[in-house]
């Protein structure tokens, strides 16, 4: 090689080694800088020695199947404090169930992370790539807006006589003759038909011993697709390696099936504004108050994309109805457990309503059963973690330091993963009796909106409280949503004189 070229090859070399070198100790610098401003300081570090997470990633993946994943995050917590790091795949991971680090990430300083980059949106991206769990910045904001709204008309969408009804189905599928049953796939066949009902108008008749192919065939397809969901969650990059046909199959027929609902949808909404637009003055002035029988017919005022409809209500289809049904479940686990309470909210469930079926306001009056909810999920809450990935260097204001409570730097591009399993039962957020279930306690506390109309359960016609009939311990069963691996096994006796 002539010398020229080879001093020209080192010189360019040179140089690009010196600006990477001169970026690098620049961006150090600015750190540095940033974490002084904040007074930030180091956190406990988990396995120092496990520089590429390697360790890391193999223990989660034990605890995983061997389903300790639970216990082993509370002993992590204690070992560690409120707050900690560690590596995964050589990445840095922030771990906190700290209640003030939850308010920055999630309020104070929202505006510093995203929620879908880098975590779900390869999750969703097949299924719904216009939805908002596929969304991040000004699109996401968009459309929180927009279904936040509307959630908050539930009065005009919630419909009594269709939660009654599919209720009088669950009824007749329950065992009553006092035999041990698990109820735990009937609350989920239940919120598939509330759920698909709520959303799309049209129920997806789960419980149902008559179910249509078209609609077994989409719910089939449904749960498939969510069940590969959550295993690609867990196994974040190795997901890449696996067959994804039959996932692929199944993302399609639900998009399609729910397609077709909402074409009928706004094949209608065509036909009612044509027919408004030739109606006379005094004709408009007579027309009723709108009542939507659906989310889709709130969404369609608003827009008339097929593909943002569509995914919009299938994002509500697969983050509402396992979330719902494991909430169900783990409140009749419970209650089975719990006599006392469960003749307390008997009680006042017959107080409110008598022998009816319950209306908007009385369920809304309900205040025990309420707390009971919030205490079900305060203990074995649906979605036990999340996580938020930094698009700026930003800091959290605590888990920092010998004692935990300086703030803490979180480089831009770096992943804070925030447990309500944690905080949820730290002593030092709901007292020294954390860890039992007691609704009472939340007589004085204040619980977020939680944003669900809870199915009030006919207690009228059960003579006696509902029985455990499984000695074993909760067990965790971690999907979309956390569950009871053991399922709900009960066993219910109904007096034919209520009936």
């Amino acid at each position: 090689m002539h010398p020229a070229l080879i001093f020209a090859v080192a010189t360019a070399a040179f140089h690009f080694v010196a600006l990477i070198g001169y970026e690098r100790v620049q961006r150090w610098l600015a750190l540095r800088k940033f974490a002084r401003e904040h007074n930030c300081k180091s956190t406990q570090l988990e396995r120092p020695w496990d520089v590429l997470g390697l360790a890391k990633i193999v223990s989660a993946t034990k605890h995983l199947l061997n389903g300790t994943t639970l216990s082993t995050t509370t002993m992590l917590f204690d070992r560690y404090g409120d707050t900690y790091s560690s590596k995964l795949a050589a990445q840095r991971v922030v771990f906190t169930c700290s209640p003030r680090n939850f308010r920055q990430v999630l309020i104070t300083r929202f505006a510093d992370y995203d929620s879908s980059r880098g975590i779900r949106d390869h999750l969703f991206a097949p299924i719904t790539p216009h939805g908002i769990f596929a969304l991040d910045g000004a699109e996401w904001k968009a459309a929180r807006h927009l279904y936040r709204d509307l959630f908050s008309r539930t009065r005009v969408i919630f419909d009594p006589a269709a939660q009654e009804a599919h209720f009088q189905t669950l009824r007749r599928r329950l065992a009553t003759d006092g035999s041990t049953f698990d109820i735990a796939p009937l609350f989920l066949n239940l919120t598939l038909d509330l759920t698909t009902e709520f959303a799309i108008g049209v129920s997806a008749d789960s419980l149902r011993l008559d179910q249509a192919a078209d609609k077994r065939l989409f719910v089939d397809s449904l749960i498939h697709t969510k069940k590969v969901m959550a295993r690609d969650g867990f196994l974040g990059p190795v997901h890449v390696f696996l067959s994804k046909k039959e996932f692929h199959r199944s993302c399609n027929e639900v998009r399609r099936f729910v397609e077709v609902v909402v074409k009928q949808k706004l094949e209608e909404k065509r036909r009612v504004d044509e027919k408004a637009k030739s109606a006379s003055v005094s004709d408009l002035a007579t027309v009723p108050e709108k009542h939507w029988s659906s989310l889709l017919e709130g969404l369609v005022e608003h827009s008339s994309n097929i593909d943002e409809l569509r995914d919009g209500v299938i994002t509500i289809l697969i983050a509402g109805i396992d979330s719902v049904a494991s909430l169900l479940s783990t409140t009749f686990w419970l209650l089975a457990r719990h006599e006392r309470v469960y003749k307390k909210v008997r009680e006042a469930v017959l107080q409110t309503a008598g022998h009816e079926p319950p209306t908007y306001d009385m369920l809304k009056s309900l205040t025990y059963l309420r707390n009971i909810f919030n205490e079900a999920m305060r203990v074995y809450p649906p979605v036990p973690f999340n996580a938020r990935t930094t698009n700026t260097d930003t800091w959290l204001p605590t888990g920092g330091g010998r004692d935990g409570e300086s703030p803490v730097l979180v480089k831009k591009g770096e992943r804070v993963v925030f447990a309500s399993w944690g905080s949820h039962r730290n002593p030092k957020n709901f007292g020294e009796d954390a860890h039992e279930f007691v609704p009472e306690r939340w007589e004085n506390l204040q619980a977020d909106a939680l944003g669900f109309i809870p199915l009030q359960p006919r207690a009228q016609s059960v003579s006696r409280p509902i029985e455990a009939r499984d000695g074993r311990e909760w067990t965790e069963k971690l999907g979309l949503n956390l569950s009871n691996n053991n399922g709900t096994l009960i066993g219910v006796t109904t007096d034919p004189a209520s009936m």
